[in-house]
């Protein structure tokens, strides 16, 4: 259940910023758009796939981006209510770096697990980043 309540005090946090980007990214749609995709006899289920998730698919890339990278240095959550245990079940990196490096006075260990993150959040965004473009064509 550790696990599960982290996951959900993230979600909590995380969704008025998910809502309020989102929200601004729709009102960025030109309202002429939905008119003449209606004169033109568009019905609403093909103005919502035509018109407005590709044009605030970009910004749901930019806030899933930033979520992600939130979320994986995240040390906040994970620290305040469990600190990583019980048994190290709610372990992730970041608490992992400080729980070595500055906890257990091991500098050189915590900064190599530190910069371990750096790469994996690249590789991650480096495919989101493709996967949006992917499915934009």
């Amino acid at each position: 259940w550790a696990m599960a309540s982290i996951m959900i005090v993230n979600i909590w946090r995380g969704t008025p910023f998910l809502a309020i980007t989102i929200l601004a990214g729709l009102q960025t749609i030109p309202k002429e758009l939905y008119e003449a995709a209606s004169i033109d006899g568009a019905g609403r289920l093909s103005r919502l796939g035509r018109i407005t998730i590709p044009l605030v698919m970009p910004v749901v890339t930019i806030v899933l981006i930033v979520s992600m990278i939130g979320t994986f240095s995240d040390i906040q959550i994970v620290y305040a209510l469990t600190g990583g245990g019980p048994t190290n079940s709610t372990q992730v990196l970041a608490t992992l770096s400080y729980a070595t490096g500055l906890r257990s006075g091991f500098l050189g260990q915590g900064a190599a697990i530190s910069l371990f993150m750096f790469p994996v959040m690249l590789l991650l965004v480096v495919l989101q980043v493709w996967n949006v473009r992917r499915l934009a064509k």
